[in-house]
């Protein structure tokens, strides 16, 4: 009989308690996840992509509730989704060295601290036609999508990071 290690029974608890957390503000909690992986010692192989289908999970089902809900547009989400999700995945199944990964997780989450914290009001207008709101949204959909995918914190954190007016 195979006998189960603290750890494997510990971190499910824990990303069900992240996965409840989380939700109940509507994100998806894939800085705890990731954070959580890392503290347990989880190769930096594996963790973003085990952390983006745990958010990938929790997010889905806020998202469906807060579109069927009528608080978002789908046509302006869309350009996001369209080049964030591959770009998401393309990330996620980068094999970057540990070292690399930890650098490039710990910059982003001070970034995106520093702008939630520090930068209050970084709204901005740009007067652009659909096409060009249509090529910033699959840019920045694609560069989020890829941060979001090489350190597993699914999108919600990163795109806080924008401010983001259509």
């Amino acid at each position: 009989m195979e006998v189960v290690t603290s750890i494997e029974f510990i971190l499910p608890l824990l990303f069900f308690i992240v996965a409840f957390v989380y939700s109940s503000v509507g994100m998806g909690g894939g800085p705890s996840y990731t954070a959580i992986m890392v503290i347990a010692g989880i190769s930096t192989l594996t963790i973003p992509m085990i952390s983006l289908s745990l958010n990938l999970f929790v997010t889905t089902i806020g998202s469906y509730n807060y579109l069927r809900n009528n608080h978002g547009k789908v046509r302006i989400i869309l350009p996001f989704l369209i080049s964030a999700i591959p770009f998401a995945y393309v990330g996620g199944a980068l094999n970057l060295p540990r070292k690399v990964f930890l650098w490039v997780l710990l910059i982003s989450l001070i970034l995106v601290a520093a702008r939630i914290y520090l930068w209050k009001d970084t709204g901005f207008r740009l007067q652009l036609n659909h096409r060009q709101k249509i090529i910033i949204s699959l840019v920045a959909g694609s560069v989020l999508g890829l941060l979001a995918g090489i350190v597993g914190i699914g999108g919600r954190c990163v795109f806080s990071a924008i401010n983001y007016h259509a």
